[in-house]
C-alpha cells in the first residue's frame, strides 16, 4: 500500500478524532452519573488547545483540493475554446 499524505493526514484525522470520542463520551457518563470525576482542568486545557486543533486541520488538509481546481481549469479551458471556436 503506497503511502501518501492524504493517507496520512485521513489516519492522523480518525484517530484523533477518535480520542476526541473518549474524552467526551468520559464527560457524558460522567453527566448520566455513571463515573465519578470527569478530566481534570490540564486534560481539558490540552485536548482543547491540541485535539481539536489537530482535529480540524488535519480535516482540512485531508480535502481533495486539486481535482477541483483541475477540474475547474479545464472547465475553464473548454469554456474558451468553445467561445474562440463560435
Amino acid at each position: 500500500m503506497a503511502k501518501n499524505w492524504n493517507k496520512i493526514w485521513r489516519w492522523v484525522h480518525l484517530i484523533a478524532g477518535l480520542m476526541l470520542v473518549v474524552y467526551h463520551s468520559r464527560i457524558a457518563y460522567v453527566e448520566y452519573g455513571w463515573m465519578e470525576t470527569a478530566w481534570s482542568a490540564e486534560v481539558d486545557k490540552f485536548v482543547s488547545t491540541t485535539f481539536v486543533f489537530l482535529v480540524m486541520w488535519t480535516g482540512l488538509a485531508k480535502w481533495p483540493v486539486y481535482p477541483w481546481y483541475k477540474k475547474r481549469q479545464n472547465r475553464k479551458r473548454r469554456e474558451k475554446k468553445q467561445a474562440a471556436a463560435e
